[in-house]
């Protein structure tokens, strides 16, 4: 089958480094003709190649360094870490790559436009490009979704309006300069995309592999969407058409062996992200960004204490790899597809925040008890609370345990008030003999201002209307061996 890329005779948009995507590879590249055409075109931008998602965990409690591993291994990250106000200079001192989010993301908004521009053109069925403007709706909210919630503050009802947030490009255009629409513009684009994409793939009445998002995924980002707004009537009405739609099944940990992420789970609404980027194989797979066959970072111990006891996700979730737990969300044990997954817990988890957040107590406790009753070797054991703030915080707990490594916990922190906290990270100095020197102790407060990632200053040096984020130094407790 040849391989479908897109040709756009537009010259580089300032908004994203296209040069590979204009780049003629091979004499297999075709402009896209069909509705297929089209189809493959985002399949292989948006659905295989996006894996942004999982560098944000290394700003989170889920994540914690392995002392023992030499200091120079464990710097290429160290900006990310310690949340550096330059995240683009590593604790080398040379360039890092961590903040490529902005390019790979509006690269995915390009593309999505481009589709729409060109659809209808496209030789096909009506139901073809129907479901083929569904995915391009959706991946661009979805893009969006990821750049308003790395790039700019948390929604906040009342600044939503003023507040900045990304630029908004909806073509294929060339401008010179732009400028940040605000966080509630971008906020108002991703609900409206997201609603489109429903209809469109309604419409078409078509079903596709998981590798493609449908109408359900739509609607379970939908809520998500809702949940970050603290809209909660929106929220639960969306993750009540999840529920409904799909049977609200949920696999039984107790019933179900080998992986958890494969094509007979029918909690599996959508996935994305190739695991390929694994480094090794078998037990010693690791993605890079956890270290080479030297697990620099993994699995933090606030993290693995935070099961519940016999939950069956402990194991399922984490796996040891010389002498360090690392996420198994990236290793062959828990998935057979995508890195990153679309399911009805989530469903279920942003209902019960928003009916608890109602104080709709008994509505929130019966979806989280539903959710847990299928992770959890003996509900009998397993106390959760019936009201208040306990049950309010044991949901937000359960959000962590059953979405972990999956780019949500970054977020969560970012966005909750009732239980905001304090992150300590540990940076143990290691020579190259293995002899440990010192350590360093960084920390981020809630409601840090490194909570908003920088934008890139290619971007900053190529636009000067563009305003940069706020951040602050951060400098270190420092204890001597």
């Amino acid at each position: 089958m040849k391989r479908i890329y897109i040709f756009l005779l537009l010259g580089l948009l300032p908004v994203a480094s296209c040069s590979d995507f204009l780049k003629e590879e091979d004499n297999d590249q075709v402009i896209p003709r069909t509705a297929d055409h089209f189809l493959e075109v985002l399949h292989r931008e948006a659905v295989i190649q996006n894996m942004t998602n999982y560098t944000t965990e290394f700003m989170t409690d889920d994540i914690e360094e392995n002392r023992k591993t030499s200091t120079n291994e464990k710097n290429l990250y160290k900006s990310l870490y310690t949340w550096q106000r330059d995240v683009e200079v590593d604790g080398n001192g040379d360039k890092s790559t961590v903040n490529k989010y902005w390019e790979i993301l509006y690269r995915l908004v390009l593309v999505t436009n481009y589709v729409m521009e060109n659809i209808d053109k496209a030789i096909g069925e009506d139901n073809a490009k129907a479901f083929v403007r569904g995915e391009a709706y959706f991946v661009r909210a979805r893009s969006y979704f990821e750049l308003v919630n790395l790039y700019a503050k948390h929604y906040d009802a009342a600044t939503a309006a003023s507040e900045p947030g990304v630029p908004k490009r909806l073509g294929t255009g060339v401008e010179e300069t732009y400028t940040r629409a605000s966080v509630g513009e971008i906020y108002n684009l991703i609900e409206s995309d997201l609603k489109t994409a429903i209809q469109e793939f309604e419409k078409s009445g078509l079903k596709k592999s998981l590798w493609h998002p449908n109408a359900a995924a739509a609607k379970l980002l939908l809520s998500r969407v809702y949940l970050y707004k603290s809209d909660w009537d929106n929220c639960i009405e969306y993750a009540t058409r999840v529920i409904n739609t799909t049977g609200g099944m949920l696999w039984n940990l107790k019933e179900h062996q080998g992986t958890f992420v494969n094509t007979t789970n029918p909690e599996i609404l959508h996935v994305y992200g190739e695991t390929s980027s694994l480094v090794g194989s078998g037990d010693l797979a690791t993605p890079h960004i956890y270290g080479s066959m030297n697990v620099t970072y993994g699995v933090s111990s606030d993290m693995q204490a935070a099961f519940l006891k016999g939950d069956l996700r402990a194991d399922l979730y984490v796996k040891t790899v010389m002498g360090m737990g690392i996420p198994a969300k990236w290793l062959g044990s828990f998935t057979d597809l995508g890195g990153f997954n679309f399911r009805v817990s989530e469903a279920y988890l942003n209902r019960a925040e928003a009916y608890a957040a109602k104080d709709m107590d008994a509505e929130a406790y019966a979806d989280v008890k539903k959710l847990v009753e299928n992770r959890v070797k003996d509900m009998s054991v397993i106390s959760i609370p019936s009201k208040g703030v306990d049950l309010k915080r044991f949901i937000f707990n359960e959000r962590r345990r059953e979405l972990c490594y999956e780019g949500h916990r970054w977020y969560d922190l970012k966005r909750t008030k009732l239980f905001a906290k304090q992150i300590d990270h540990k940076f143990t100095l290691v020579n190259s003999t293995g002899g440990i020197t010192g350590t360093e102790i960084y920390m981020l407060s809630p409601n840090d201002p490194n909570y908003v990632y920088p934008i890139p200053q290619g971007e900053m040096d190529r636009n000067g209307a563009m305003e940069q984020n706020g951040r602050v130094d951060k400098l270190p407790i420092k204890e001597d061996y």
